[in-house]
């Protein structure tokens, strides 16, 4: 089962007159009660974090926002960095506040103390216009504790990172992060913190917002950018109707946008591991086309397009397939027959060609007319295999035993 922690609110808002002179309401009116309190304010601006516009390259939610926003933002950074229990924002509405934490928490894989839910008050107007605000977070633990486990959780990416040369390019350091995640770190429904990255550098179990943030939190490490989408997702059989919270990520390569969902890339989710399969990478740097059949994203963040298909795993390997031809697929079986070859991968660019490929695979017998045919077996050499399937990526793995 995969999780999402959603971001949540619970409001107290207290409606308050601030009185800084010795006149009633009824002398002042609301116009001077403003101007009164706005001065007073401007001597006790709440702190901001620096943002620098190269930081900010990376911080694909702080770019949605407008500039008066960002100043939110910022104050918001700066209070969660410093865990203060009361956080001090500019005016700003019950919704405004709740879109804007949403957006540093989309940015800030790092912020494993806290998972993004608070309570706030608000000081209005008598008209009912926001005076003042003030977020308390709730947060996991202490900022010494904090500390020590920043520590470790870096400790552990720089291991990992470490097996990986600067010099390669952006692809191959994104498959990189992808591989190293799915073979280090095993999907896990009851894992502890399983919303934030200590599930994936200290226990090394996590579910699908543990990867998303972990896959973001590591490229941008490396100057990569990456950014969090959650939303929804399906096994497919109701052509997209997706039923279950999600997150996978958005990533760029030179000019262009790709997702990369390195959940579904691992078989333990979908116990394909039992059969044998190490790795998937359909959702490998793939174009918007591989997960419509069953991803959909919350439309409160506006996601760039990604039409892109130039790092298609499977096209690049030689394994995609426009339709199903018996003959070209037995040769392929011919081939791989043989004690050398552990998996042969099978992509198929529409459902019909998958449909028929996995139907002769299953319930037909080219597998075994390529067994019996292969020149490649010595005499007397046992073969068995499994077969993978199911998927909405239209992939078909058979494993050789």
């Amino acid at each position: 089962m995969k999780i999402r922690k959603k971001w949540c609110k619970n409001g107290i808002v207290l409606f308050l007159l601030v009185f800084l002179t010795g006149c009633s309401v009824e002398n002042l009116g609301v116009d001077k009660i403003k101007e009164a309190v706005q001065a007073h304010q401007k001597s006790e601006e709440p702190r901001e974090q620096e943002i620098t516009e190269e930081q900010a390259a990376f911080l694909y939610g702080y770019q949605t926002l407008s500039a008066d926003e960002q100043k939110i933002y910022r104050q918001l950074v700066k209070g969660l960095e410093d865990f203060q229990e009361e956080i001090s924002l500019s005016p700003v509405s019950e919704d405004g506040v709740e879109k804007i934490f949403n957006r540093v928490m989309i940015d800030h894989p790092e912020y494993f103390w806290t998972e993004g839910s608070f309570q706030y008050y608000m000081e209005t107007w008598p008209d009912g216009s926001a005076a003042d605000m003030k977020v308390m977070p709730n947060y996991l633990m202490e900022q010494e504790e904090a500390k020590q486990i920043q520590a470790d959780i870096e400790a552990k990416a720089q291991e990992w990172l470490a097996g990986v040369s600067q010099e390669t390019d952006t692809y191959e350091k994104i498959k990189y992060v992808y591989e190293t995640l799915i073979r280090n770190v095993d999907y896990d429904a009851n894992s502890a913190n399983n919303q934030n990255i200590q599930s994936v550098f200290l226990e090394g179990r996590t579910v699908c917002m543990g990867y998303s943030k972990a896959t973001q939190y590591l490229l941008n490490q490396m100057g990569i950018f990456c950014t969090l989408v959650t939303g929804t997702a399906s096994d497919g059989t109701q052509q997209g109707d997706a039923d279950t919270g999600h997150a996978w990520n958005l990533v760029k390569i030179g000019d262009e946008f790709y997702y990369v969902d390195t959940t579904w890339g691992n078989p333990g989710y979908s116990d394909a591991q039992n059969v044998g399969v190490d790795i998937f990478y359909s959702y490998l740097c793939c174009n918007e086309d591989t997960l419509a059949p069953t991803h959909r994203a919350n439309d409160d963040l506006q996601l760039p397009t990604c039409r892109d298909d130039r790092y298609n795993y499977y096209k690049n390997k030689g394994c995609w397939y426009e339709t199903y031809d018996r003959n070209q697929i037995y040769q392929v079986m011919l081939q791989n027959v043989s004690g050398e070859h552990h998996t042969t991968e099978l992509r198929f660019a529409s459902r019909e060609a998958y449909e028929q490929a996995a139907e002769e695979m299953v319930q037909g017998n080219i597998m075994q007319e390529a067994v019996q045919n292969s020149s490649n077996l010595s005499p007397g050499q046992q073969v068995s295999w499994q077969i993978y399937y199911g998927g909405w990526d239209n992939l078909i793995v058979i494993v050789w035993n």
